[in-house]
């Protein structure tokens, strides 16, 4: 058995704590556009509208994908047009039904789904890992 203990330091966590669910990571370009918003940003406010419990961007410094075309944090670099990749963790049931939409919009880019153990922390719910005092 594992086992994880808490930022907080006030209690460990057991691995029976933990619950199956997906992490979805969408790679993409930072020039992308889905209309006149950053693909990146309209992605991330669709699951946000679609009730998905969080989702994060992250600009990379540098990489290349399917056209071989190195992207890359430069001084001078007047557009620069940075690697993205977007991360959401949730359940299976709730991903799969999005991701046709996800595709669509994406458009070109790479979709990843692996399975992970999760929990969820919140200061404000009960049994969330969290003491006061």
């Amino acid at each position: 058995m594992y086992l994880a203990v808490s930022l907080m330091g006030t209690r460990a966590m057991t691995e029976n704590e933990f619950q199956d669910g997906r992490l979805l990571r969408i790679f993409l370009d930072e020039q992308d556009r889905s209309g006149v918003l950053p693909t990146y940003t309209a992605i991330v406010e669709f699951l946000r509208g679609r009730g998905i419990a969080g989702a994060s961007a992250f600009r990379g410094i540098e990489g290349f994908g399917a056209h071989r075309e190195v992207h890359a944090a430069k001084l001078f670099s007047w557009l620069p047009n940075l690697p993205i990749m977007i991360e959401v963790i949730e359940d299976w049931s709730v991903l799969e039904p999005l991701l046709p939409e996800l595709e669509e919009m994406l458009g070109e880019g790479l979709i990843t789904i692996e399975p992970v153990r999760y929990k969820r922390l919140s200061k404000g719910e009960k049994n969330s890992g969290y003491r006061e005092g």
